[in-house]
């Protein structure tokens, strides 16, 4: 048997264990899931104001843990990830609450209590660092109090729950700044991501199996968010993943000009932050209804603004970490072979509806050449132009009252109108998701328009009332009207 040695590892790789690549957002994220796993209802994120020492606080009334979990929570690695976990274990590697914590901060403390007894253990690495021991602290009640900042202290679980309090922020107000303002920017935005990535926690979907969590900033409840809005879009049949237990949901976002102010704050669109439905469509990846990555197709599809109302909901169970390869952070996610070729499948047949809603807004109009104001004509080599339909009821019924030269002069301005038409600036604006302020018709114009082509259908060609109405009521712009039928059958019996 070959000799061996016992390479224990230097308390330095504390302080390499600080860049794996973890941001505010992220790390923050981590410590929630802990508290999700522990049943927490309620989970409080506190930071520092004027007068205090710079802190960031994690607390939550979840189950709490005796000291044995409080000191296994604390060690490197206290978990195995490749063994059976609880269908609402957030976790992974066992490595969150220390690798998040100690990318942010020098000294994390952990203060825990289950069935009214407390625990309180920190890592604090200038201590490590001057010991050059792997030398947890174990604080009793009151180097406790001194440790905790007033207002966290008044805030702690008396009978169970967990406190997770960051001190030393140094990495923190690297990449934030000192002053308190860029502080609460910082958080704001904290704030914003959190109620994107735990949405379905803040407000689950009725199929969801978990109960309602509320997380709060500052006392301020985080924004509810919903990216798929689920009350108003177009929802494809669920999808189950032969072999696997992971399940695909397909919608397609209303348009954008039917998107109320509501909907635009669950979507949280801000062009300036690039959040715009080109930018969000994509996959959204789920592990036990917790958001991983989203924004993506994988290379299954380009990012298009003809495609940009499509999602795709992909739910997997904890269970398929190691297939997804997961990493650390879980803010990222590989899909294995097997459910990538059901997703590609998936998405290619899903992009269709998004495609339709673009090009025709779900506008009722028939397949008659006569029934579009414009035409759209397609080229050779993929190009494509619009024109005036001059074959239009609407457009005929001018035609008629002009005379030869009033005619040629009316040809001429439609093909000036074709040539001009301002196909890269409409792209421009639509990629943007700019809404166009539709100019409304009035009924009154409708109306007299009507009557005149009724005249003409009812003496020259014979028409029955019935049958004017069958053949116009999908013909713009007469189906621009949610009553056209009564519209025209009114028209037909004056």
């Amino acid at each position: 048997m070959a000799n061996s040695i016992i390479c224990t590892p230097d308390p330095n790789l504390l302080e390499s264990m600080r860049s794996v690549g973890y941001n505010l957002n992220t790390a923050i994220a981590d410590i929630i899931d802990n508290s999700i796993a522990a049943h927490a209802r309620q989970i409080s994120i506190r930071y520092f104001n004027h007068g205090e020492e710079p802190y960031v606080a994690i607390i939550d009334d979840g189950d709490g843990m005796n000291y044995t979990t409080a000191i296994n929570a604390m060690k490197l690695a206290g978990a195995n990830p490749n063994s059976t976990r609880k269908t609402n274990d957030l976790g992974r590697f066992g490595l969150g609450l220390k690798t998040a914590s100690l990318s942010q901060a020098r000294s994390v403390l952990l203060s825990t209590v289950q069935d009214s007894v407390r625990h309180t253990l920190r890592w604090d690495l200038d201590h490590v660092a001057a010991t050059r021991q792997w030398d947890l602290e174990v604080l009793d009640h009151e180097q406790m109090q001194q440790a905790l900042p007033p207002k966290i202290y008044d805030l702690m679980p008396s009978t169970h729950g967990t406190c997770v309090l960051w001190r030393n922020l140094d990495r923190l107000q690297t990449t934030a700044g000192d002053s308190l303002r860029e502080i609460d920017q910082v958080m704001l935005e904290l704030s914003e991501y959190l109620g994107l990535v735990f949405h379905r926690y803040l407000h689950p979907y009725p199929e969801d199996e978990i109960k309602q969590v509320a997380i709060t900033v500052n006392g301020i409840p985080v924004p509810e968010r919903d990216p798929f809005l689920i009350e108003s879009s177009k929802v494809t049949p669920v999808q189950r993943i032969p072999g696997t237990d992971a399940f695909l949901y397909g919608y397609t976002l209303p348009y954008q000009n039917k998107l109320t102010e509501n909907d635009k704050k669950l979507l949280n669109l801000r062009e300036s932050k690039g959040y715009t439905l080109t930018d969000t469509q994509g996959f959204y990846i789920y592990r036990a209804y917790r958001l991983i990555t989203w924004g993506s197709w994988y290379r299954m599809l380009p990012r298009k603004a003809i495609t940009k109302l499509s999602r795709v909901r992909v739910d997997i169970p904890n269970s398929m970490d190691a297939e997804w390869t997961l990493d650390i952070k879980k803010s990222q996610a590989t899909p294995p072979k097997i459910i990538r070729d059901a997703m590609k499948r998936y998405v290619n047949s899903l992009a269709a509806p998004s495609r339709r809603i673009q090009q025709f807004r779900g506008r009722k109009t028939s397949n008659d050449p006569e029934a579009r104001v414009w035409d759209i004509i397609s080229e050779r080599e993929g190009t494509f132009r619009y024109e005036i339909n001059e074959r239009n009821p609407y457009i005929q019924e001018f035609i008629h009252t002009l005379s030869s030269d009033q005619k040629r002069n009316f040809d001429n301005m439609l093909q000036i109108f074709a040539a001009t038409f301002p196909y890269a600036d409409i792209q421009s604006r639509l990629s943007l998701d700019q809404r166009n302020e539709e100019i409304a018709l009035s009924k009154k114009s409708i109306q007299d328009r009507a009557k005149n082509i009724w005249l003409v259908c009812s003496q020259v060609l014979k028409m029955s009332p019935q049958e004017f109405v069958d053949k116009y009521k999908t013909q713009e712009p007469f189906s621009l009207f949610a009553d056209v039928e009564t519209i025209l059958m009114e028209i037909t019996h004056e």
